[in-house]
């Protein structure tokens, strides 16, 4: 076996008839006879290619029964695969991390100052939501879950910002998802709906970390994406809610200004409403114009429109004369 191949002993799985783990056994058999003959890059590429297509197939199809462990198997594998072809310069071996290894994180950093944002971000959802009241199996447990002990065992090998945040991040994106499953029954719905927009908003978007909320009870994924990417994202949303608010405010106003019209114009009598028009000389006991203003009679389809106007006037001050 290669020192590449053996470098890999430690992420092989037991015998397990699950179809993933069983693609990521024979991916690990096939990446060892690859790297045995002369180095077949192109055929190592390939297999990572199909476990890759093959995992995201499996995750499609099962959902929110996936299984995590086995994705997140696949994830840590190709990831130490990445690192040992050097195909990302900012991993460090053992290549124990998870996904691409960020650049900004310094393998001198202390790890516990380089988490702190995120723990703190983690410490302050979880003191919210238990303050809120809730209860479930699933939120007791995960309000209950070591999150420091899991991130010690991960900074243990390595100083990758990504993999030793994963914790924090993956508590409160599974918290936020329990919220959101009891907030249509729960009293606290619309404290719980603000705290959950506040999360994916705010807290995680002022990290660099998008929230991926994914549709039929399917958790939600965490994504880490440049911070001013999703505060420019973020602005665009207000600026467009603001436009929404300021149209919605403009159309209000227009309403009242038709409504204020409306009121304004029923007040008027119908037997005055055209003895003000310059147009007519001359008007009959209804206030309907009879002559033109040179004295002449007012053409009788002038008048059968003038008579359309005078009707609906008199149903508006009929109206108006009732409300009051």
């Amino acid at each position: 076996m290669s020192s590449a191949g053996k470098s890999l002993e430690n992420l092989s799985l037991s015998d397990s008839k699950e179809s993933l783990y069983s693609s990521l056994t024979k991916a690990q058999s096939e990446m060892d006879a690859a790297l045995n003959d002369s180095f077949d890059t192109p055929r190592t590429m390939r297999i990572i290619y199909e476990l890759i297509k093959e995992a995201n197939i499996y995750n499609n199809t099962h959902k929110a029964s996936a299984d995590v462990e086995a994705l997140a198997a696949v994830a840590r594998w190709v990831t130490k695969i990445v690192g040992i072809f050097g195909l990302d310069k900012n991993a460090v071996a053992p290549y124990d991390g998870l996904g691409w290894a960020s650049s900004a994180t310094s393998s001198s950093a202390d790890p516990k100052e380089t988490v702190a944002p995120y723990a703190t971000v983690y410490q302050e959802v979880k003191k919210e939501v238990e303050s809120l009241g809730l209860s479930s199996e699933a939120l007791d447990a995960l309000l209950k879950t070591d999150v420091d002990a899991e991130f010690e065992r991960i900074s243990a090998s390595t100083s990758d910002l990504e993999s030793i945040a994963t914790p924090y991040l993956q508590a409160v994106s599974k918290t936020r998802d329990e919220l959101r499953r009891l907030a249509p029954t729960s009293t606290s719905k619309k404290e719980i709906l603000s705290l959950s927009d506040r999360i994916r908003d705010i807290d995680l978007t002022n990290l660099g970390v998008y929230l991926d909320d994914r549709p039929d009870g399917q958790p939600s994924l965490v994504k880490f994406v440049p911070k001013e990417q999703l505060l420019a994202q973020r602005e665009e949303k207000a600026a467009k809610e603001r436009e929404k608010t300021a149209q919605k405010e403009a159309a209000r106003l227009a309403r009242e200004k038709l409504e204020a019209e409306k009121r304004e114009k029923a007040k008027v009598d119908p037997k005055v409403m055209f003895r003000s028009d310059e147009k007519f000389s001359e008007w009959d006991d209804e206030g309907m114009p009879t002559k033109l203003k040179d004295g002449s009679e007012v053409p009788k389809s002038q008048v059968k429109k003038l008579r359309k106007d005078w009707e609906r006037q008199k149903k508006l001050f009929e109206e108006f004369q009732k409300s009051g």
